[in-house]
């Protein structure tokens, strides 16, 4: 998510990584991935997108 708003944002430039502060800071990190993703999410058609990938990735963790 994080990759994917740095996208939108910085078209061309390469991704910051997400520092790993171990697994209790995963939820915040999440959160603010998600957050900057919905702030330049410009379209419909996008936020499917968006939704599309989350939902492949709730599969793949098996949550």
């Amino acid at each position: 998510m994080a990759r994917r708003a740095q996208a939108v944002e910085e078209p061309g430039t390469e991704p910051r990584e997400m520092p790993d502060a171990g697994m209790f800071a995963a939820a915040d990190q999440i959160t603010v991935a998600v957050h900057d993703l919905a702030l330049v999410l410009s379209d419909e058609g996008q936020v499917e997108e968006a939704v599309r990938l989350v939902e492949e990735a709730q599969k793949r963790a098996g949550v």
